[in-house]
């Protein structure tokens, strides 16, 4: 489900489409929407089985995705982590749609191979599971912690952004192993390389999800992807980095 911001635009920039995380909602970014609000008009959605939007279990990953894109208007697409997943199989079944896709501390192969060495070991993702024992609230607030290392305000925003994700409803157990699962299997590399219209990527050097090393690899997949690198970032840097951020943008 799409959640629109109400916002009056005063330039001439696209309508920006956000594209949460594993685990999240989109809730997660009201803190990004409030500071954009007075110049882009902004769409945050819940992907499938988050937040407002119920799960499918029959649907293939690429009907969730052609069911998320009926309601998205035109504009720049930004999926942040395995929200980039999604944005990236949109823009393929919608070649000509958007005007940019931003891929935010998002792996088109979150996983190492072979042949894709700027990558983490499965057993990352094993973690994640083995951690939802714990329940997920706990486990996000553990996330979130690790990604906002070093930022003044952490400890108020993860408290406010889990009682957001609270008050949107906690995802089905089967929607977090889904998740984990997209995570570990899903490799967008073939899409990356032909698809036509600019890409952008945005990485938090601290990363320990995403590696920093990906900012050259990819340019192996599409030369012509920009990438941008933020120093101080790890896994979410418009939390803990926005200003920054929102420049880059």
């Amino acid at each position: 489900m799409i959640n629109d911001l109400p916002v009056s635009p005063v330039d001439n920039h696209q309508p920006i489409i956000l594209l949460h995380g594993w685990g999240m909602n989109a809730s997660v970014f009201q803190p990004l929407q409030k500071l954009l609000s007075g110049s882009r008009q902004v769409y945050s959605v819940d992907l499938p089985g988050y937040g407002s939007n119920p799960w499918q279990a029959a649907l293939s990953f690429e009907d969730q995705a052609a069911s998320i894109a009926v309601n998205l208007p035109a504009g720049i697409l930004i999926g942040w982590s395995m929200g980039g997943l999604y944005a990236t199989e949109i823009v393929r079944q919608n070649p000509a749609r958007f005007a940019q896709l931003i891929l935010v501390c998002c792996n088109p192969c979150f996983v190492h191979r072979a042949d894709w060495q700027c990558a983490v070991k499965v057993s990352v993702f094993d973690a994640f599971a083995d951690d939802l024992a714990s329940g997920w609230s706990t486990t996000m607030r553990r996330f979130l912690s690790l990604q906002m290392l070093g930022d003044k305000n952490a400890r108020p925003l993860i408290r406010e952004l889990v009682m957001n994700f609270q008050s949107a409803g906690e995802p089905d157990t089967e929607v977090l192993r889904y998740g984990l699962e997209l995570l570990k299997t899903y490799d967008g590399r073939s899409v990356l390389a032909d698809i036509d219209i600019p890409v952008k990527m945005i990485l938090g050097k601290r990363d320990a999800l995403v590696p920093a090393s990906l900012a050259k690899e990819i340019l192996k997949v599409n030369p012509r992807i920009q990438v941008e690198l933020m120093a101080n970032a790890a896994h979410a840097p418009f939390l803990s980095h926005p200003d920054h951020f929102i420049s880059l943008i």
